[in-house]
């Protein structure tokens, strides 16, 4: 199982306004990360930072405009994505549609000449391990999101590879779907010992099967980390923003220690030289205290929406 190494990886993309080239968009700029083996992976960020071109840019898919990429200290940067031994699942499934699932699934094992007979072993197995065995014989188009899912999954393991990349494999699936696949998909990593990097923008995905969040704003890490640490401990006010909700409030700075936001005066956790601070506050940390004294903050509640369980 390869440990994954990423050195000053960039990815430049020629921008055209119809006949006319207007110069280049960084997609990727200057990434440098490594990614240890049996780990669940997330790489995280709104639409449009290069998740899913870092993630291509691992499988082979795209063609790196600067940098190296590493398994087991073996550079690969130009090795064609055949030769890697990875599993991609696309965001759109990307399943034979002429074919059915016993076919879908065991392609890969066809095209690199496994023996049959263990082939047809290790198909049946994968298909138990997702829960589709009892629709072998079944077509694309008769099954549901959710299951069409789980045979893009089963698809990339039947080539035995150890390597998982999973390109927003929930995005397109309802709510509930999604959250039951979530976990399915984590087992599997755990139960094989695989390795996996998952690419999506919703952060209570991320929060809930990662080891380590790799977080991303216009084509750059800005920070990674467990799930617990970047929610507890964020370098940035994206960070703080963009993994759980957040409240933020601009103090005036009174001391090293402390600083002021309307009548109250709040400790600072770090020592600070600067005039003023941006103060986050997690929702959950908030509590309403009905006996209202002179250093509360003051507050009007303006909007309760119910959500259910809160």
């Amino acid at each position: 199982m390869p440990n994954i190494k990423l050195k000053n990886v960039t990815k430049k993309f020629r921008s055209i306004s119809g006949q006319k080239e207007n110069g280049t968009i960084t997609a990727v700029d200057n990434v440098n990360i490594e990614i240890k083996a049996h780990s669940y992976n997330t790489i995280l960020g709104p639409s449009g930072c290069g998740k899913t071109t870092l993630l291509r840019m691992i499988a082979g898919l795209e063609v790196l405009t600067n940098g190296k990429i590493f398994f087991n200290n073996q550079n690969v940067t130009n090795m064609p994505p055949e030769e890697k031994n990875i599993g991609f699942v696309f965001q759109h499934y990307s399943l034979f549609p002429h074919m059915d699932v016993w076919h879908n699934v065991g392609y890969g094992p066809l095209v690199r000449n496994f023996p049959k007979e263990k082939a047809d072993k290790f198909i049946y197995k994968i298909l138990k391990m997702v829960k589709l065995d009892d629709r072998s014989n079944a077509y694309p188009k008769e099954l549901s999101g959710g299951m069409k899912q789980r045979i893009a999954v089963a698809r990339a393991l039947a080539v035995r590879s150890k390597l998982l990349l999973l390109d927003e494999p929930l995005g397109a699936l309802d709510a509930r779907i999604g959250t039951a696949l979530r976990y399915e998909l984590m087992n599997l990593v755990k139960k094989y010992k695989l390795t996996a990097i998952h690419v999506t923008h919703d952060q209570e995905e991320a929060m809930t099967i990662s080891d380590n969040i790799i977080m991303m704003k216009r084509g750059k890490i800005v920070q990674t980390g467990s799930p617990k640490e970047i929610y507890r401990k964020p370098n940035s006010i994206f960070a703080a923003y963009f993994l759980g909700r957040c409240n933020f409030f601009r103090c005036n700075v009174v001391d090293k220690d402390h600083a002021r936001f309307q009548d109250a005066i709040i400790e600072i956790p770090k020592r600070t030289e600067k005039k003023r601070i941006v103060l986050g506050v997690r929702p959950e940390r908030v509590h309403i205290n009905s006996k209202v004294k002179e250093e509360n903050i003051q507050g009007t509640i303006e909007f309760i929406n119910f959500l259910g369980d809160r």
